[in-house]
Protein backbone atom coordinates (compact mmCIF):
# COMPACT_ATOMS: atom_id res chain seq x y z
CA UNK A 1 0.00 0.00 0.00
CA UNK A 2 1.40 3.35 -1.08
CA UNK A 3 -0.23 6.40 0.50
CA UNK A 4 0.31 10.10 -0.20
CA UNK A 5 -0.86 12.62 2.40
CA UNK A 6 -1.36 16.16 1.13
CA UNK A 7 -1.01 18.59 4.02
CA UNK A 8 0.94 16.15 6.19
CA UNK A 9 2.29 18.92 8.44
CA UNK A 10 -1.20 20.11 9.41
CA UNK A 11 -3.02 18.79 12.47
CA UNK A 12 -5.15 16.24 10.63
CA UNK A 13 -2.46 15.30 8.14
CA UNK A 14 0.16 14.77 10.81
CA UNK A 15 -2.21 12.62 12.87
CA UNK A 16 -2.90 10.47 9.80
CA UNK A 17 0.82 10.25 9.07
CA UNK A 18 1.57 8.94 12.56
CA UNK A 19 -1.17 6.28 12.38
CA UNK A 20 -0.19 5.18 8.88
CA UNK A 21 3.41 4.67 9.94
CA UNK A 22 2.34 2.43 12.84
CA UNK A 23 0.46 0.30 10.28
CA UNK A 24 3.60 -0.08 8.14
CA UNK A 25 2.00 1.74 5.21
CA UNK A 26 4.46 3.27 2.76
CA UNK A 27 3.80 6.99 3.19
CA UNK A 28 4.84 10.05 1.20
CA UNK A 29 4.19 13.50 2.65
CA UNK A 30 3.11 16.16 0.15
CA UNK A 31 3.91 19.50 1.76
CA UNK A 32 4.99 23.04 0.97
CA UNK A 33 7.66 23.06 3.68
CA UNK A 34 9.39 19.77 4.42
CA UNK A 35 11.24 21.32 7.36
CA UNK A 36 8.00 21.16 9.37
CA UNK A 37 7.76 17.38 9.14
CA UNK A 38 8.33 15.48 12.38
CA UNK A 39 8.37 11.99 10.85
CA UNK A 40 11.10 10.51 8.60
CA UNK A 41 9.13 9.82 5.42
CA UNK A 42 9.48 10.37 1.69
CA UNK A 43 8.56 13.89 0.67
CA UNK A 44 7.14 15.77 -2.28
CA UNK A 45 7.81 19.43 -1.49
CA UNK A 46 5.41 21.41 -3.67
CA UNK A 47 2.51 23.79 -3.53
CA UNK A 48 -0.67 21.79 -4.07
CA UNK A 49 -1.53 23.68 -7.26
CA UNK A 50 1.88 22.81 -8.70
CA UNK A 51 1.32 19.05 -8.40
CA UNK A 52 1.33 17.14 -11.69
CA UNK A 53 0.01 13.70 -12.69
CA UNK A 54 3.59 12.41 -12.52
CA UNK A 55 3.90 13.50 -8.86
CA UNK A 56 0.98 11.31 -7.78
CA UNK A 57 1.59 8.44 -10.15
CA UNK A 58 1.74 5.03 -8.49
CA UNK A 59 -0.03 5.87 -5.24
CA UNK A 60 -2.87 3.56 -4.23
CA UNK A 61 -4.52 6.27 -2.15
CA UNK A 62 -4.13 10.03 -1.80
CA UNK A 63 -5.53 11.67 1.35
CA UNK A 64 -5.99 15.42 1.00
CA UNK A 65 -5.91 17.09 4.41
CA UNK A 66 -5.25 20.51 2.89
CA UNK A 67 -6.36 23.47 5.02
CA UNK A 68 -6.49 27.14 4.09
CA UNK A 69 -7.82 30.38 5.50
CA UNK A 70 -8.99 31.19 1.97
CA UNK A 71 -12.18 29.18 1.61
CA UNK A 72 -12.21 29.81 -2.13
CA UNK A 73 -9.17 27.51 -2.33
CA UNK A 74 -11.19 24.38 -1.56
CA UNK A 75 -13.09 24.08 -4.86
CA UNK A 76 -9.88 24.92 -6.74
CA UNK A 77 -7.97 22.22 -4.84
CA UNK A 78 -10.54 19.52 -5.57
CA UNK A 79 -10.79 20.54 -9.21
CA UNK A 80 -7.01 20.37 -9.57
CA UNK A 81 -6.79 16.96 -7.91
CA UNK A 82 -9.61 15.61 -10.06
CA UNK A 83 -7.81 16.83 -13.17
CA UNK A 84 -4.47 15.25 -12.33
CA UNK A 85 -5.91 11.96 -11.04
CA UNK A 86 -8.57 11.34 -13.69
CA UNK A 87 -7.67 8.28 -15.73
CA UNK A 88 -5.76 6.64 -12.87
CA UNK A 89 -6.77 3.95 -10.37
CA UNK A 90 -5.70 6.12 -7.43
CA UNK A 91 -8.32 6.61 -4.76
CA UNK A 92 -8.79 10.16 -3.44
CA UNK A 93 -9.99 10.76 0.12
CA UNK A 94 -10.66 14.42 0.92
CA UNK A 95 -11.02 15.67 4.49
CA UNK A 96 -13.76 18.25 4.10
CA UNK A 97 -16.14 20.22 6.29
CA UNK A 98 -18.84 19.12 8.71
CA UNK A 99 -20.86 22.14 7.56
CA UNK A 100 -21.83 20.11 4.48
CA UNK A 101 -23.62 17.48 6.61
CA UNK A 102 -27.38 17.44 7.10
CA UNK A 103 -28.50 18.23 10.64
CA UNK A 104 -30.88 15.25 10.89
CA UNK A 105 -32.45 12.39 8.95
CA UNK A 106 -35.07 14.64 7.33
CA UNK A 107 -32.21 16.04 5.23
CA UNK A 108 -33.90 19.43 4.99
CA UNK A 109 -31.07 21.58 6.36
CA UNK A 110 -27.31 21.33 6.49
CA UNK A 111 -25.12 22.39 9.37
CA UNK A 112 -23.99 25.27 7.15
CA UNK A 113 -27.58 26.50 6.76
CA UNK A 114 -27.74 27.13 10.51
CA UNK A 115 -24.44 29.01 10.73
CA UNK A 116 -24.36 32.80 11.08
CA UNK A 117 -24.69 34.56 7.73
CA UNK A 118 -21.06 35.66 7.75
CA UNK A 119 -19.96 31.99 7.87
CA UNK A 120 -22.34 30.60 5.27
CA UNK A 121 -20.17 31.55 2.31
CA UNK A 122 -17.44 29.31 3.75
CA UNK A 123 -19.81 26.35 4.01
CA UNK A 124 -21.01 26.97 0.44
CA UNK A 125 -17.42 26.79 -0.80
CA UNK A 126 -16.94 23.46 0.98
CA UNK A 127 -20.19 22.17 -0.53
CA UNK A 128 -19.02 23.28 -3.96
CA UNK A 129 -15.73 21.47 -3.40
CA UNK A 130 -17.58 18.30 -2.43
CA UNK A 131 -19.79 18.46 -5.49
CA UNK A 132 -16.71 18.58 -7.72
CA UNK A 133 -15.68 15.19 -6.31
CA UNK A 134 -19.16 13.78 -6.71
CA UNK A 135 -19.28 14.78 -10.38
CA UNK A 136 -15.89 13.22 -11.10
CA UNK A 137 -14.98 9.77 -12.38
CA UNK A 138 -12.53 9.20 -9.55
CA UNK A 139 -12.82 6.66 -6.78
CA UNK A 140 -13.42 9.35 -4.18
CA UNK A 141 -14.49 9.62 -0.55
CA UNK A 142 -15.41 12.88 1.18
CA UNK A 143 -14.80 12.69 4.94
CA UNK A 144 -16.64 15.34 6.96
CA UNK A 145 -15.75 15.82 10.64
CA UNK A 146 -18.50 16.14 13.26
CA UNK A 147 -19.46 19.41 14.97
CA UNK A 148 -16.59 19.35 17.46
CA UNK A 149 -13.18 18.34 16.14
CA UNK A 150 -10.88 18.14 19.18
CA UNK A 151 -7.14 18.69 18.57
CA UNK A 152 -5.90 17.31 21.88
CA UNK A 153 -8.37 14.49 22.49
CA UNK A 154 -7.15 10.95 23.03
CA UNK A 155 -7.30 8.07 20.59
CA UNK A 156 -10.05 5.87 22.01
CA UNK A 157 -10.06 3.51 19.04
CA UNK A 158 -13.85 3.59 19.08
CA UNK A 159 -16.04 5.58 16.70
CA UNK A 160 -19.24 5.36 14.67
CA UNK A 161 -19.46 5.90 10.93
CA UNK A 162 -22.17 7.65 8.95
CA UNK A 163 -22.60 9.32 5.59
CA UNK A 164 -24.38 12.64 5.02
CA UNK A 165 -26.04 13.26 8.41
CA UNK A 166 -24.34 14.70 11.51
CA UNK A 167 -23.65 12.01 14.11
CA UNK A 168 -24.12 12.31 17.89
CA UNK A 169 -22.75 10.23 20.75
CA UNK A 170 -24.74 8.84 23.67
CA UNK A 171 -24.34 12.15 25.50
CA UNK A 172 -25.82 14.14 22.62
CA UNK A 173 -22.47 15.54 21.52
CA UNK A 174 -21.12 15.53 17.96
CA UNK A 175 -17.42 15.11 18.64
CA UNK A 176 -14.26 13.27 17.69
CA UNK A 177 -10.56 13.79 18.35
CA UNK A 178 -7.97 14.33 15.65
CA UNK A 179 -6.43 11.05 16.80
CA UNK A 180 -9.60 9.02 16.27
CA UNK A 181 -10.35 10.83 13.02
CA UNK A 182 -6.91 9.71 11.84
CA UNK A 183 -7.67 6.14 12.90
CA UNK A 184 -10.92 6.22 10.94
CA UNK A 185 -9.18 7.56 7.85
CA UNK A 186 -6.44 4.94 7.91
CA UNK A 187 -9.01 2.20 8.62
CA UNK A 188 -10.86 3.35 5.51
CA UNK A 189 -7.64 3.29 3.50
CA UNK A 190 -6.91 -0.29 4.53
CA UNK A 191 -10.49 -1.59 4.51
CA UNK A 192 -12.59 0.47 2.07
CA UNK A 193 -16.24 0.77 3.05
CA UNK A 194 -17.13 4.20 1.67
CA UNK A 195 -15.91 4.38 -1.91
CA UNK A 196 -17.63 7.02 -4.06
CA UNK A 197 -19.70 8.31 -1.19
CA UNK A 198 -19.79 10.72 1.73
CA UNK A 199 -18.43 9.66 5.09
CA UNK A 200 -18.51 11.12 8.58
CA UNK A 201 -17.42 9.83 11.97
CA UNK A 202 -17.99 10.66 15.63
CA UNK A 203 -17.49 9.13 19.03
CA UNK A 204 -20.18 6.68 20.11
Amino acid sequence: MKLAIIGATGKTGNAVLEVARTRNITVTAVVRNAAKLTEPVSVIEKDIFALTPADLQGFDVVICAFASSKKSDYPRVNQHLVEILTGTDTRLIVVGSGATLFTDETRQKTVGDELPLIMRNSSHKHLQARQILQASRLNWTYMAPPMNYVPDGNATGSYQVGHDVLLYDRHGDSTISYADMALALVDEVEHPQNERQLMTVAWK
